[in-house]
């Protein structure tokens, strides 16, 4: 019984954090592919990468830093984050929608709650509020307050930590990148990894692992 664990009120996990796109609501919805069609427009249009392209750029951008963003940038293209992250999340309202069970899992948590992701603070408290979840979590932790650096490094972690004046052995980390699980573990934050069908998080980047669906915690 999820509320009956190691997550109630008794327990000495006293915060809990989620991560944003894959964890809150499933990948498999449409919105994640059409988040990196939009990306691979603006690599095409605003970048001029060639369209056979366009995808190996953006998959090797998410390869080394795990933030499309900050990826394209370390491959040598200079371009405005925001404008990008705008592009690339636009037309959410056609795929986020409440989730009553996620809901009620949220609402059964008696801890403080925060969402720790890559993407800008503004496009998540969109997301939040398309997914009917906003009024569960305490704040955001995007790429505004991570700046240069983003999740899976452990600086970003701490930084959050710090924020918080928490312990790493206090939180609990729902994620669905193996990349960032395994930094949690590094730094004694314990995880619940979420199921992800993506070939490029989750079971993609590491195939010998555990997961769960967030849904079936309710």
């Amino acid at each position: 019984n999820f509320e009956g664990s190691v997550f109630s009120k008794n327990a000495r996990f006293t915060t809990l954090i989620f991560d944003l796109d894959g964890t809150l609501y499933p990948n498999n919805n449409g919105y994640v592919d059409h988040i990196r069609n939009n990306a691979e427009d603006y690599i095409h249009d605003t970048l001029g990468v060639p369209k056979e392209n366009v995808s190996q750029v953006r998959k090797k951008a998410l390869a080394l830093a795990n933030q499309t963003a900050i990826g394209l940038q370390m491959q040598g293209y200079e371009f405005d984050k925001n404008e990008f992250v705008e592009h690339m999340r636009a037309g959410a309202e056609n795929f986020l929608t409440p989730d009553p069970e996620v809901q009620d899992l949220l609402y059964s948590l008696p801890q403080p709650k925060w969402i720790f992701t890559n993407t800008s603070e503004k496009a998540a408290r969109e997301a939040m509020d398309l997914l009917g979840i906003s009024r569960y979590f305490n704040g955001v932790f995007g790429a505004d307050f991570m700046g240069e650096m983003c999740k899976p490094q452990p600086e970003v972690f701490h930084k959050v930590l710090q924020y918080l004046k928490l312990e790493a052995d206090s939180v609990v980390m729902f994620e669905d990148s193996l990349k960032n699980i395994n930094t949690c573990k590094q730094l004694g934050i314990t995880t619940v990894f979420i199921r992800s069908d993506d070939p490029e998080q989750g079971f993609g980047e590491v195939t010998d692992s555990k997961a769960i669906d967030l849904a079936d915690l309710v």
